[in-house]
């Protein structure tokens, strides 16, 4: 099995959601990171040594009073500190890991590269106004990015852009159904050159010049 850290948005829905959802939130996630393995209610309240009707009722709020001993074969079952189902754990952020590390090195050696050096990673942001013009306010360069570090800091950009969207308009159930940031700058680092085509540095430089003094002429 593999772990992941929360991030600061799950931090903040877990601290509003009952025990019940946050263990059906640890659930459902851990599954993602282990999908070889039974998180069914069912696989669960068999290898903790209680029914699923248990689990289920918890997860709904049916059981108000828990035992303890349950609680803490869950948590241990998703890989979570047992703090993590109580409520004094959340009154101040304290990011944490779901599931169990794997023991052994990842290999990186599938990771697809455009050529034997390392490559940059180019950042090109604008500003969009209510006439729906826009303008360039970043266009940055980082040299000797490696793929798997290229990845993280597409994956930070998304999560960033996401909690910008979604801060204080999301239920964690929401969640459940969402794509993690890293899985989707996996995608994008793996998709074929047809959909995202590479084209020379000079090309780019020459649409933003052309943009840039298009501005610069009709002023």
């Amino acid at each position: 099995m593999s772990s992941r850290q929360i991030n600061s948005l799950e931090f903040q829905l877990l601290a509003k959601s009952s025990l019940g959802d946050r263990l059906k939130f640890f659930r459902m996630e851990v599954k993602k990171l282990d999908p070889n393995k039974d998180y069914t209610t069912t696989a669960i309240a068999e290898r903790v040594g209680v029914t699923p009707q248990s689990i289920s009722a918890i997860e709904r709020g049916e059981s108000k009073k828990p035992s303890f001993q349950l609680i803490h074969k869950l948590t241990k079952e998703y890989g979570i500190p047992l703090e993590a189902a109580t409520n004094e754990f959340y009154e101040e952020e304290k990011l944490f890991t779901i599931g169990h590390p794997i023991e052994v090195d990842i290999d990186f050696t599938d990771f697809e590269i455009i050529d034997d050096s390392t490559p940059n990673l180019g950042i090109l942001v604008y500003q969009a106004n209510s006439e729906n013009q826009i303008r360039f306010v970043l266009n940055e360069e980082i040299t000797h990015v490696k793929d798997i570090d290229f990845i993280k800091l597409l994956s930070r950009l998304i999560y960033e852009l996401e909690f910008y969207q979604m801060e204080n308009s999301i239920h964690i159930s929401e969640l459940f159904r969402k794509e993690s940031p890293f899985d989707k700058s996996m995608k994008l680092f793996r998709a074929t050159e047809e959909i995202y085509p590479y084209i020379s540095k000079k090309q780019f430089s020459n649409v933003i010049y052309e943009l840039t003094k298009n501005k610069n002429e009709s002023e």
